[in-house]
């Protein structure tokens, strides 16, 4: 018969042991409870990742269920991609045997897509409620996927969808670092469009960003996969030309692009040619005989492309020119001319050459056209190519173009006291974009017709063609303004922007000037004469003086009375002169006159 003390010792043993069953139990009944319900997936795993136990939720996150998972090694379920570095960070966990694993891979759904993950694990091996590794893993696909929109936005144009100044600046940076390696060289090509602004202000927003998507296609299809173009914004746009041989490389590109950009582009129903000017800097090697010194990091060698490209505008329509380091000492020179121009005006800097316009039937003078010139008390007379687009960047083209409109007039009304007995003349003055767009230039008109005391007919207001294109409806109200005064308006460089004969129909123009391109080859060229008769009878028909300019030969002549163009200037008749020269001609014409 065993004794009370084994008995009681025996007894308290059991109830330890039921104790500590009864609370294991408690224990996984917690833990299912708590898994049961949770959101996100509960996954025990062995060391070999084999899965244990499997939350419900998992029919959430992977349209799977808890038997599709249990008894599978995780690792099959992960991205073949992600195994490695999942596995890694849970046999870091294993191996320290405390501590927490986070990690992010993607998993194989139900309906054949990858979900983002993330997992974080703790080693409960030890625990006899779990004995695994547990692993909290929550969906974040969602999240992943917003992150990864936020960083492409934050690195692409949202409109033409490439490369944005920030991510060309970073492409362009790691470009260098590769070329200063392996002793390439890189190129960067700036390219802005020219007159776009004309295509917003006429056809609309949406015409213009449809432009720009196109151009941006077109690029594209002219590069090497390896290559990189940005839009930095507006119309310019960069491209990134890496492992670059020589600068014959970069401008083949350029080459490329504007063949490209020859095709007309269709916007809004209307056929449109877009042109660019390009500047071309190379960098990344040691400089070259003959090429100047090389820009050595990314900013300046954008800079430099950006500058080429400005001197590229500067010399005409698609253009492209190679960076060489006298640029920036023309860029200084520019902007102190700049300086000076602001000036110019208050120091009666400028002075008025006057160029007669004739009738090409009889030889006789119809009028003359002033044109502004400079005398710099340094750099001596500056002829308007120079300074003109300066003073239409700055704004100093209004009170220059003021001050030459009332100086035209009054030299007008003093030759016409001088000179009663001559035949009436006219007088042609050039407007601008900016002075045509100021709300108060029609009433300024006025004052200086008033002032001068010159008869409005006798004014003629010259307004070149893209001009019109400008902010369209305004640009119609200004000119039905000075008609309202009895001036005339002359569309000036006919043929060489976007004008279309609609338009033509609605402003109300009394001349056109056929641009000098159009009269070079009129004498010899077949087809340049067939385009130019075909000017003359748009003329014609819209019942519109005809002046052709930049008249030289007397093959042009010919050919243009052939014609039937009533008017014309050019130097084979008179080169621009100044107001004595044009006295002297007065003089004689009217002797001539009084002696027939």
């Amino acid at each position: 018969i065993p004794s009370v003390r084994g008995v009681v010792h025996n007894s308290h043993d059991v109830t330890e042991r039921w104790l500590a069953e009864a609370a294991l139990r408690q224990s996984e009944e917690r833990f299912r409870s708590l898994v049961q319900h949770a959101s996100d997936m509960i996954t025990v795993i062995d060391a070999d990742t084999t899965v244990r136990y499997q939350s419900p939720s998992v029919a959430r996150v992977l349209g799977r269920t808890p038997e599709d998972i249990v008894g599978t090694k995780l690792s099959t379920l992960v991205h073949p991609d992600d195994v490695g570095s999942m596995l890694a960070v849970l046999s870091d966990v294993v191996s320290k045997g405390d501590g927490v694993a986070v990690a992010e891979a993607r998993m194989l759904h139900s309906d054949g897509s990858w979900r983002s993950l993330e997992f974080i694990g703790t080693d409960q091996r030890q625990n006899p409620a779990i004995g695994g590794m547990v692993l909290n893993i929550r969906d974040v696909t969602e999240r992943k996927s917003l992150e990864r929109q936020l960083r492409y936005q934050a690195l692409h144009d949202p409109l033409t969808k490439l490369a944005n100044r920030t991510r060309f600046a970073d492409r362009l940076e790691h470009a260098l670092i590769r070329a200063a390696r392996t002793g390439q060289m890189v190129a960067v090509l700036f390219m802005d469009l020219d007159n776009f602004k004309a295509v917003n202000d006429s056809l609309g927003h949406a015409a213009g960003d449809l432009l720009l998507t196109t151009v941006a296609e077109r690029v594209q299809g002219c590069l090497r996969p390896g290559d990189t173009v940005a839009r930095l914004g507006g119309d310019e746009f960069a491209i990134l030309l890496e492992d670059v041989a020589a600068v014959d490389d970069a401008t083949t590109v350029t080459t490329r692009i504007f063949a490209a950009l020859d095709a007309p582009f269709e916007l809004e129903g209307k056929e449109l040619l877009a042109r660019a000017g390009v500047g071309v800097a190379i960098g990344g090697h040691t400089a070259r005989p003959g090429q100047g010194e090389q820009a050595a990091d990314a900013d300046a060698l954008l800079r430099d492309a950006d500058l080429a490209m400005y001197v590229a505008k500067s010399k005409g329509k698609a253009r492209y020119e190679v960076f060489d380091p006298s640029m920036q000492v023309s860029m200084m020179e520019r902007l102190e001319l700049l300086a000076d121009l602001q000036r110019a005006v208050e120091r009666q800097e400028f002075v008025l050459h006057y160029q007669p316009v004739m009738l090409l039937k009889t030889g006789e003078l119809f009028g003359v056209e002033a044109l502004v010139r400079w005398d710099h008390p340094r750099r001596g007379q500056i002829q308007p190519k120079e300074f003109i687009p300066l003073a239409e960047e700055s704004g100093a083209i209004v009170p220059l173009g003021l001050w030459v409109l009332r100086e035209a007039c009054r030299q007008a009304k003093a030759w016409q006291r001088k000179y009663p007995m001559s035949q009436v003349w006219t007088m042609s003055v050039n407007v601008s974009v900016k002075q045509l767009q100021h709300p108060a230039f029609a009433g300024e008109v006025a004052r200086v017709l008033k002032q001068s005391r010159l008869d409005p007919h006798r004014l003629i207001l010259e307004i070149t063609e893209s001009v019109m294109m400008h902010d369209v409806e305004p640009t119609m109200e200004r000119l039905r303004e000075l008609k309202a005064l009895g001036v005339r308006l002359a569309i000036d460089d006919f043929g060489t922007g976007y004008s279309s004969l609609s338009y033509l129909r609605q402003f109300p123009f009394d001349l056109l000037k056929i641009d000098k391109s159009f009269i070079d080859d009129v004498g010899r060229v077949a087809g340049r004469r067939e385009l130019t008769s075909a000017i003359i009878e748009l003329g014609k028909t819209l019942d519109l003086e005809l002046v052709a300019e930049g008249i030289e030969r007397t093959d042009q002549l010919a050919r243009l009375q052939a014609l039937e163009c009533e008017l014309g200037q050019g130097f084979y008749f008179h080169e621009p002169m100044d107001s004595g020269a044009i006295e002297r001609l007065f003089a004689t014409l009217t002797s001539e006159s009084e002696a027939a």
